[in-house]
C-alpha cells in the first residue's frame, strides 16, 4: 500500500484515467475522484456492512497499525 501526504488542492493520478483530488472546505476534507463510469467506487462503510474489507486494510488491522 502506498501512503502519501497530500495537501488541499493537490491530486494523485492512477494510470491515465483516474484522478484523485483532495479538497478542503473549512474543517471538512473531501476526496474528489474522476474515473471511468464503469469503475465502481464504493465507500468503506458500504463495503464493510457486507463484512468485507480490502486485503491491505485487513493486513494493517492485524498488525494494529493506524490507518491515518
Amino acid at each position: 500500500m502506498l501512503s502519501l501526504t497530500v495537501h488541499p488542492g493537490e491530486y494523485i493520478t492512477i494510470g491515465d484515467d483516474i484522478v484523485v483530488q483532495i479538497l478542503k472546505t473549512g474543517e471538512i476534507t473531501r476526496v474528489a475522484i474522476e474515473a471511468p463510469r464503469e469503475l465502481a467506487i464504493v465507500r468503506s462503510k458500504l463495503v464493510e456492512e457486507k463484512g468485507e474489507a480490502p486485503e491491505c486494510i485487513q493486513r494493517l488491522r492485524k498488525e494494529k497499525k493506524p490507518l491515518r
